[in-house]
């Protein structure tokens, strides 16, 4: 790795010239990553590579703190490199997003221990992924039917977990289960642990094959009495669940991002294509006043995204005292974003007109991948549920939820 990724960053000016250049490589591997991606994408062939150049360029290791020689990077900037990668590879940044996400949501909240572990690990070149997903709870993480059994050395985990995106390129992993103890209720018996990615204990049990995100390798992976140390865990018995509720504003804003630069990309390919464009009816496509209304729309929307994501991923951020509300908060972007992405999708793959359903057609790719923004936790009907609770002040995790 290059000796300017771990290297302190003493003063503020030597921390914008870094953030510059970070920005900058990552359009570079953009437009990479877009290459690659119109020669893999079909065949769903997992984007190692671009993993590789994203841990080489340093930006896996934005999160590090800037006291073990990091950026320490914002949750805006996180977001802000997430849809420039977004342009290029959507499978890319989402895979991205799944490790600042960890990073960046637990550098505040692990011990001393744990924390100079998986940092140092991630300065010097470590991909942590999460595979939080349980057979049976889908997106309720708080709730897992991943086991884990104490044993005098510390756990053994049992559970079968889907959707283990980035997992070939993982060195590390994230693991949830739910602690056997009598006295821990779900979803107050929720654990994570921070492991080396392990040799055995754990099978791939089916390789994924996606319509969307094809390239992300989110595989079913089955957990067989894996082993794991008492110091691996990462929160306090009886706490995990506060803290990912405390921290679920990394999960939506990146997420939000990811979806904004798809969209973001295909209003650029519409722009694109239709500038000098002309047929044998229309001697410029640029003229004709659909087009003009589509392209209005598109960037209208674009800017309405782009103002909610700044807005929330850098003025909500803190949880504060009333936590359900907090979360409900969070969902506003992610809600909003990923589905008004699909819309502006959609009308740029108008604007581009039939070229666009040819095979291998970047309009094509970012049309499959948008389409898995809504159904990623918090989904449609659960982002609504706990913003209009919040907002009309019935609690969110209230029960029974409804009557």
């Amino acid at each position: 790795m290059s000796t300017t990724v771990t290297e302190a960053l003493g003063t503020d000016a030597e921390r914008a010239a870094r953030w510059a250049e970070l920005q900058q490589t990552a359009r570079e591997l953009a437009t990479r990553f877009e290459e690659r991606s119109q020669k893999a994408y079909d065949s769903g062939e997992f984007v190692a590579e671009n993993i590789r150049d994203l841990v080489e360029a340093g930006i896996t290791a934005v999160n590090v703190p800037r006291e073990l020689g990091g950026l320490e990077a914002t949750l805006e900037e996180n977001t802000r490199l997430l849809r420039i990668i977004a342009g290029g590879c959507g499978s890319t940044a989402f895979t991205l997003a799944i490790h600042a996400v960890l990073t960046g949501s637990m550098r505040s909240d692990l011990g001393v221990a744990v924390r100079e572990r998986m940092f140092g690990a991630v300065r010097d070149g470590a991909f942590v992924v999460g595979p939080f997903t349980d057979e049976g709870s889908g997106g309720n993480w708080v709730r897992p039917s991943t086991v884990a059994r104490r044993t005098p050395e510390g756990f053994v985990l049992d559970g079968l977990k889907h959707f283990a995106t980035g997992f070939d390129a993982a060195t590390h992993l994230v693991v949830t289960a739910g602690l056997d103890d009598a006295h821990l209720e779900p979803p107050f018996n929720l654990a994570a642990f921070f492991v080396e990615k392990p040799r055995q204990g754990v099978d791939v049990v089916s390789r994924w094959s996606g319509f969307a995100l094809p390239m992300t390798g989110s595989h079913s992976l089955k957990l067989d009495s894996l082993p794991v140390d008492a110091e691996d865990s990462v929160f306090p018995d009886g706490l995990t669940p506060l803290f990912v509720m405390a921290r679920q504003q990394w999960g939506h804003y990146c997420f939000a991002a990811v979806f904004l630069g798809l969209a973001e990309r295909a209003y650029e390919l519409a722009v694109e294509r239709t500038r000098g464009r002309s047929t044998t009816a229309v001697a410029d496509l640029a003229r004709l006043p659909g087009i003009q209304f589509a392209v209005a729309r598109m960037r209208s929307s674009l800017a309405t995204m782009d103002a909610l994501l700044i807005e929330y991923a850098t003025r909500h951020v803190d949880p504060g005292e009333d936590l359900p509300a907090f979360v409900a908060d969070t969902c506003i972007p992610k809600y909003h974003i990923t589905n008004e992405a699909e819309h502006v999708v959609a009308t740029a793959f108008e604007v581009i007109g039939g070229s666009g359903i040819r095979d291998g057609s970047r309009i094509g790719q970012i049309w499959r991948d948008v389409k898995a923004g809504p159904l990623l936790p918090f989904t449609n009907d659960m982002a609504r549920e706990f913003i209009g609770k919040a907002t009309l002040g019935i609690s969110p995790v209230e029960t029974p939820r409804w009557v």
